[in-house]
């Protein structure tokens, strides 16, 4: 039986054994300019093969990587070695494999991130504190997107640490970073198309933490948040979820109606409207949502309203016209 998301159960978190810039938070644009470059959702960067890595450069052959994970893990230049680490992430391919391995890191991010709960208010988080917590956030993106940890990094379901952050619903920019780095963790699991993962998520309530970011969030969560549930939709198994209860349903449905509401021709909609027709896509690929997206899909999207926006968009036009092709079609 399916459970209603108000009571689903959470696994408890398991721990696992042994500054960012201005703007936006580290580890979150490479994923969105690979969602803007690709006219379907992103797909994974090949990983190097083993016999490519053994003729590279180990991230323990640079002598800072040895240096700033020991930072981490004993010495007084934590802060420090959080921005380090985190620079490192793109020039090493196995530095994930090092941060998982080496002893007491992962307890040390976890311990980071843990001790900003008591902090989640307006008037207590801060930007340096905001900043700290981000830049492990970005290590523990790292960790998710690497095919070696990924799978580990859900046996100690270290996602479930980032929920905290992702249930808050101040708009400032100091719990929006918060929001925006936490999401690209979670989007850096679902990159690949994993059942795993899927399968994951779906015990957890990341899906109406991602509908309420959509619906109030900056433009950029709400982004990451729209690819996340696309990716969900575009498993099999998520889609089966998603419609298996009319209240499911209606729960995506509702929100992307709100969002294609808030989209003008006056305030382009860049990314998100290509994520929302996917979206929509994909739903109808479920008879029974078939059926009721003929009456539930937004107006807007019927008539001329966003021909413009889309008239560069080659992929996000053909996407539309198959939706409504598909819900045309006697049933």
């Amino acid at each position: 039986m399916f459970q209603p998301y108000n009571n689903m159960q959470v696994p408890m978190p398991m721990m696992p054994g042994h500054q960012v810039p201005h703007g936006v938070p580290m580890g979150v644009m490479p994923m969105l300019q690979q969602q803007q470059q690709q006219q379907q959702a992103p797909q994974p960067q090949p990983q190097p093969q083993p016999q490519q890595l053994e003729h590279g450069v180990h991230a323990l052959d640079d002598p800072n990587v040895y240096h700033w994970i020991c930072q981490l893990t004993y010495g007084p230049q934590k802060e420090q070695a959080l921005l380090e680490l985190g620079r490192k992430r793109e020039q090493f391919d196995d530095l994930a494999v090092v941060l998982w391995s080496s002893f007491g890191v992962m307890t040390s991010l976890l311990d980071e991130i843990i001790s900003v709960y008591p902090m989640l208010q307006p008037q207590l988080l801060s930007n340096q504190l905001s900043n700290r917590v981000c830049n492990a956030l970005v290590l523990l993106q790292c960790v998710a997107s690497h095919s070696e940890t990924k799978h580990l990094f859900l046996q100690a379901h270290i996602p479930l640490f980032l929920f905290p952050f992702l249930n808050t619903t101040s708009r400032q920019r100091t719990f929006e970073y918060l929001r925006l780095t936490s999401l690209g963790v979670i989007g850096a699991l679902v990159k690949n198309d994993s059942q795993e993962v899927i399968n994951f998520l779906l015990r957890t309530d990341i899906i109406p933490l991602c509908l309420r970011i959509m619906k109030s969030s900056s433009e950029l969560s709400k982004t990451v948040a729209i690819f996340i549930l696309q990716k969900i939709l575009l498993d099999d198994v998520g889609l089966q979820y998603i419609c298996a209860t009319l209240e499911r349903f209606y729960a995506v449905t509702n929100v992307l109606r709100d969002m294609v509401d808030q989209l003008t021709i006056h305030t382009p909609p860049g990314r998100l409207l290509k994520h929302i027709i996917r979206c929509y896509l994909r739903l109808s690929d479920n008879l029974e949502a078939r059926r009721l997206l003929k009456v539930a899909l937004p107006a807007k999207l019927r008539d001329n309203t966003f021909t413009d926006v889309l008239r560069d968009d080659v992929g996000s036009k053909r996407c539309l016209a198959q939706l409504l092709l598909t819900l045309n079609e006697e049933a």
